[in-house]
């Protein structure tokens, strides 16, 4: 049925929409050119919240930080092809792309931060109710949803966004904190002592991710750790 199925619908590139050979192609969502392209997270990075440190000592994302997660660890760079395939998943509501973001996204889970590390379940970033209904879908679930297809893991939807806050991008780190100040509440009880994996699509400082950690191990959380399809 899989074979009828390709062979009149034959797949093509998420990202430049070329069709696909299965016998070339190693993934089915993307040719082999548009992986080619997707750059890996910078070498040197800052080991908690993986800001590029080339040539620096001291991370100036962590300084004055206080940081209510392990570590955050994106999947590539939110540069070209990806930057594209993660604006078209959100604005453009084209939910087929939870694959081959999905994907990326998994591409976090082996990085040596994370080896050995074993989490009881994935916790998405919430969107606020009215921009959820506007955009019809909440991306971070969506994620969520394939990374656990994945680790076969539970999708924990145990957070909630109190208030709609302004997009983060354009704000520096002072006014991303004071955004998302009090912006998340807990929704459902967290096990004692868990270890939870957050997901998002794109992180820059973390703050995000951050406050929402804050909120889980609070909670009871015992760990939070995060990640994400790409870092800016």
């Amino acid at each position: 049925m899989a074979g009828l199925r390709t062979l009149f619908y034959p797949p093509h590139c998420a990202a430049c929409g070329e069709r696909l050979e299965p016998s070339v192609d190693s993934d089915l969502s993307l040719c082999k050119l548009c992986q080619a392209a997707i750059l890996p997270p910078q070498e040197h990075h800052c080991p908690v919240c993986s800001h590029p440190m080339q040539g620096i000592f001291q991370c100036p994302n962590c300084e004055g930080q206080r940081w209510h997660l392990s570590v955050i660890v994106p999947g590539c760079r939110y540069e070209g092809g990806v930057r594209e395939l993660i604006q078209r998943f959100k604005y453009g509501r084209d939910q087929s792309l939870m694959r081959p973001l999905g994907d990326l996204m998994l591409r976090a889970m082996s990085d040596s931060r994370l080896e050995g590390k074993k989490f009881d379940a994935i916790v998405p970033v919430p969107l606020h109710p009215l921009r959820e209904r506007e955009r019809e879908f909440n991306q971070a679930s969506l994620l969520a949803l394939r990374l656990s297809q994945h680790l076969h893991l539970s999708v924990l939807h145990s957070l909630r966004r109190t208030h709609a806050t302004l997009p983060q991008a354009g704000f520096d780190r002072s006014h991303r904190l004071k955004n998302l100040d009090g912006a998340f509440a807990l929704r459902r009880p967290v096990e004692e002592g868990a270890s939870l994996l957050l997901v998002d699509d794109v992180t820059t400082t973390g703050t995000t991710l951050n406050a929402c950690a804050s909120v889980l191990m609070e909670a009871g959380a015992g760990e939070v750790c995060a990640v994400t399809v790409a870092r800016g």
